[in-house]
């Protein structure tokens, strides 16, 4: 298997000689992993990744790879890049990614390329995820497959691949998936739909692709202490719907200018939208408890019929984006004496509407927002664009045959243009970043069997449209659909260093690597109050540093692997870190050596897939992650928070190879049904034990809780012909 140093085809590397601990995965060892989505998988197999349950659906996930993000959640602050054949999938507005849009079933391999590469673009702090797609070159032939499981899941995925004469060939596969969810108003359900043509010739091949999916998906939110105590399926406030779309083509070729040389070029156009609506804690109603302190017997805080009584006051916040990307990207290729040259340019662009409506409301007895009779107010609007042009240049020379240097270089400039209105319009605001990247990166092939590597690199994040018009502590936002004001943020740079070693002698490999990245300028997410509302500030510096360990080994009858990954992440600068619990007395201070929140320590990863009859295959897999801090809490001024306890959950499979076409799978996740968490945030309760807060109380400081999921069933059918 080969890495491609950058997001075209036609500059790559062995995985054996690359400067990093790369990591791929093949089709079908997704498919034996039994995963129930991608971000499962790598949650699973990946070394470095952890996933976090914050919404509570499978395709609502946040990866972390090495203490950086790529998630589907506005706000987040993503740090790793998206690429399917080519194409960057990090949205426009706000750099996330919607995995359920995502062609699963014609996913032909991943790569996890570690590092700040500069080749890789923008957002590429602790690496890219690569995903190539299936054509009927590579996958003639048709696979299906049913699969049924606990909490009204169900999905069918399908592909098929044909080959005709004269280079022709042609690849169709689509999803569809719908599920009751396991929490309470959980419900899901997507579809998507991709094409591909191509033709392959001597000299010249290309393929025309296009991508179509869309979704309606229900997540929870976290849910406090006292209520996941009680009952772990339970919601804090409803409802949390989010509906996207989205629809990509792409066209990609390359011509063979001489038997040395080689031109690709890329070219895409991308539009979508998401519509979110939420359910939160209005702020009226704190407003309210803090005016009956002092009297709770008064009429208007003590009789619901009385002038001036509140009660449990909620606020819908809705929202509308809309957004459409073009790009064409350039890649020169070749070969001479010991070394191998790239040398390119891309050019992008985007717009972005984004419209917020407000409507005030109650809460009925199961916390679920009931609208009054008032009209939704349009808060605030959004247009904005961005554009983006970068050029690049690489080198990979063999020093010796058993020695490789690796150079490159990459310039981005971006240009993004804010205007916002409140809904009258403002003042267009617009804000450009520059930056030349460099990366290094040497391999020794130490004995037949050993290969060590060194790497420094260096990448960038600009602020997006979204955390650009939500960066005024004075005016904080309510995330994913408040956009208040357009202060200044600077862009996050971020140095890493890497080093390892590599071993594989017979069925047996092993791996090991030592990692430091430095960002400066860091971007976070930062909670003004009990609801959504906050900003995003510059941090000056923070620190992901670890070592990764894994070995894996192939037989006949016996697949396994384990891995270990130690990872440390810290604050490098001083500060506060404000919150609703971060108090003028009682600061959320942070200093260097301040973990950062919700990232394990520890994370160990066991597999392994045992041939026990020649049509039968049992396999388990067994993820440990150790503890974690608790966001709001990272200085430790709130003990009471604590810490998220670490957890071990095991999966079992048992799959059944009928004959030659037909292959039957039973899945169990989380076989002794442990009760854990994958993150917490430290907030104000304003239901306690699910019951609203009245006068004379007040809401205390708690702890809320990212559950993760049971123990849940699956069974798939699995059809193949003339694979």
């Amino acid at each position: 298997m080969v890495i491609h140093r950058t997001p075209l085809p036609g500059f790559d590397v062995p995985q054996a000689r690359y400067p990093g601990n790369a990591q791929q995965a093949t089709d079908a060892e997704i498919e034996r992993a039994g995963a129930g989505s991608l971000p499962e998988f790598m949650n699973r197999r990946l070394q470095g990744v952890t996933a976090t349950d914050v919404q509570g659906s499978p395709f609502q996930r946040e990866i972390t790879y090495r203490g950086q993000r790529l998630s589907p959640l506005l706000g987040a602050p993503q740090g790793l890049s998206l690429y399917l054949d080519g194409v960057r999938m990090n949205q426009p507005f706000g750099d996330v990614v919607n995995w359920e849009l995502l062609p699963e079933a014609a996913i032909a391999g991943l790569s996890l390329v570690p590092g700040s590469n500069p080749l890789y673009g923008l957002n590429t702090l602790a690496g890219a995820l690569v995903l190539t797609t299936k054509s009927g070159l590579t996958h003639a032939g048709t696979e299906a497959e049913f699969s049924l499981g606990s909490h009204g899941r169900g999905r069918m995925d399908f592909g098929h691949g044909r080959q005709w004469g004269q280079g022709w060939h042609g690849y169709v596969a689509g999803t569809l998936f719908r599920e009751d969810g396991w929490r309470d108003e959980s419900q899901g359900r997507f579809g998507n739909l991709f094409l591909k043509l191509g033709r392959q010739q001597a000299d010249t091949d290309w393929t025309l692709s296009l991508l179509h999916g869309e979704s309606r998906l229900r997540g929870n939110g976290l849910l406090n202490e006292s209520l996941h105590a009680i009952d772990r399926r339970a919601i804090y406030t409803a409802p949390d719907i989010t509906r996207a779309q989205d629809t990509l083509l792409s066209f990609q070729g390359s011509h063979a200018l001489s038997v040395d040389s080689r031109l690709a070029l890329q070219a895409w156009y991308r539009q979508g939208g998401r519509d979110a609506s939420n359910g939160d804690v209005g702020e009226d109603w704190e407003e309210w408890l803090e005016s009956c302190e002092d009297d709770a017997s008064v009429p208007e805080c003590s009789d619901p019929s009385a002038p001036g009584f509140v009660g449990p006051a909620a606020v819908a916040n809705d929202s509308r984006s809309r957004q459409k990307e073009a790009g064409l990207g350039l890649q020169w290729t070749r070969r001479a004496g010991a070394h191998q040259f790239a040398a390119g340019a891309e050019v992008a662009g985007a717009r972005i509407e984004h419209d917020q409506f407000t409507a005030p409301g109650s809460f009925d007895a199961n916390r679920i927002f009931v609208p009054s009779s008032a009209v939704p107010e349009h808060e605030t609007s959004l247009r904005g664009r961005t554009q983006r042009l970068s050029l690049f240049a690489a080198d990979a020379i063999d020093l010796s045959p058993r020695t490789q240097l690796s150079l490159a270089a990459r310039w981005d400039r971006t240009r993004v243009r804010n205007r916002l209105g409140q809904p009258a319009p403002l003042e267009e605001e617009a804000f450009t970043y520059s930056k030349l990247n460099p990366s290094a990166g040497l391999t020794h092939a130490w004995t037949d069997a050993a290969t060590v590597f060194l790497a420094a690199s260096q990448g960038t994040r600009v602020p997006t449209a979204l955390e650009l018009g939500c960066a005024d502590e004075a005016r904080p936002c309510v995330l994913p659909t408040g956009l208040q004001a357009d202060p200044y943020l600077k862009q996050v740079v971020s140095r890493t260093y890497e080093a390892g070693v590599r071993w594989r002698a017979g069925g047996v490999s092993a791996s090991a690597a030592l990692f430091r990245t430095d960002n400066r300028d860091d971007i976070v997410f930062v909670r003004s109050g009990v609801s959504q509302a906050g900003f995003f500030v510059n941090v000056p510096r923070t620190r992901r540093q670890g070592v990764e360990l894994s070995v894996q080994g192939r037989r006949p009858v016996l697949q396994w692997s384990a891995g270990y990954t130690y990872l440390r992440a810290t604050y490098q600068s001083e500060g506060v870190l404000p919150g609703p619990l971060s108090t003028d007395e009682n600061p959320n201070r942070f200093s260097p050596g301040t973990p950062v929140a919700n990232l394990p320590r520890q994370v160990l990863k066991l597999a392994a897939d045992w041939r026990a009859l020649p049509r039968l295959t049992l396999g388990a897999d067994m993820l440990a992650v150790g503890s974690r801090p608790v966001a709001g809490n990272e200085g430790g001024s709130q003990p009471a928070l604590g810490r998220i306890a670490g957890h071990a959950v095991l999966d079992a499979r048992v799959r059944w190879r009928i004959d030659d076409r037909w292959q039957l799978t039973l899945t169990v996740n989380n076989v002794f049904d442990r009760d854990y968490a994958t993150a917490g945030v430290g907030n104000l309760d304003f239901f306690p034990a699910g019951r609203p807060v009245l006068p004379p109380g007040e809401p205390a400081p708690a702890r809320f809780l990212a559950p993760g999921a049971p123990r849940t069933f699956g069974l798939a059918l699995r059809y193949e012909w003339d694979r």
